[in-house]
């Protein structure tokens, strides 16, 4: 007896090292290497109360230090989405292909739509500041001749949607699964609204903000198979968590118009969302 006794007190030891998982990397993780993960990034979050009457919150989830702080894009998030924004207005940029090289196209936007973009946003998001530059410096082509090139929508767009869709699947293993999938597969379905009032209520249920302008919606649609509506701000992303491996023809499950863009991630481990290239399907 004293021996079983024994036995249980190491394991129950055990199990408290490594009793958390960590959702972005699916390894254990032990108690000098846990970090509370924020299921919706605090970036997209105004309030300075967690808990606030008529907001939901989705509180953390366990992941080691190290792959949080790998998570870099969140905090570019509240930008990229700003950034959409500005590029789905033709009043804020001008694009032009130049004069003495056809190959270089210039992407020109008004400064003041950015004016919240430090100088370290904008060289996340590859932008050549020429603001100070006499224009017959930069109007010359070997003036880009050194310089990043960048498709401004697609990078904040994969910014957004590697952030949005890493909350998603958070919300979704916190409330939901409560276990890690072995496999992830992702359909992402983004669209520009900025009809600030669009709901899905409706569709899907009563469900509470997390702050304003914030809100997502989930739903189980067949054999453990989920969608999850992300609202931020002016974006919204119809997200189809293909968990199970059974389900019917993808034409069958993606409702929508078809010229809507959809991406595909695949891998084992969400904290591979960071800088990942999605493949449009």
């Amino acid at each position: 007896m004293e021996d079983e006794f024994r036995s249980c007190v190491i394991l129950n030891i055990r199990c408290k090292y490594v009793k958390d998982i960590c959702y972005l990397c699916g390894q254990p993780i032990p108690c000098q290497e846990l970090s509370d993960d924020h299921v919706v990034p605090k970036q997209l979050i105004k309030r300075k109360q967690p808990k606030v009457k008529g907001f939901d919150y989705a509180g953390t989830l366990p992941s080691h230090v190290k792959c949080n702080n790998q998570f870099g894009p969140e905090i570019y998030c509240q930008k990229a989405l700003s950034l959409i924004r500005v590029l789905h207005d033709d009043s804020c940029f001008v694009t032009r292909r130049h004069r003495d090289d056809p190959n270089i196209v210039i992407q020109a936007i008004n400064s003041d739509y950015l004016r919240d973009f430090s100088q370290q946003d904008l060289r996340f998001f590859k932008f050549i500041d020429v603001r100070h530059e006499d224009i017959s410096e930069w109007s010359k082509p070997s003036f880009f001749a050194n310089k990043p090139k960048t498709n401004p929508l697609e990078q904040s767009l994969f910014v957004s949607l590697a952030v949005l869709t890493k909350s998603a699947a958070a919300l979704l293993v916190s409330r939901q699964l409560k276990t890690l999938p072995t496999q992830w597969r992702i359909i992402a379905i983004p669209y520009y609204w900025k009809d600030n009032t669009m709901d899905f209520d409706e569709l899907v249920g009563d469900t509470k903000p997390f702050d304003i302008g914030v809100k997502v919606w989930l739903h189980e649609v067949n054999n453990g198979n989920w969608w999850a509506i992300y609202k931020a701000s002016d974006v919204v992303v119809f997200l189809f968590f293909w968990l199970s491996g059974i389900c019917s023809d993808l034409a069958e499950i993606l409702p929508f118009r078809s010229d809507a863009q959809c991406f595909e991630f695949q891998s084992m481990r969400l904290i591979d969302l960071v800088g990942y290239q999605w493949k449009q399907i």
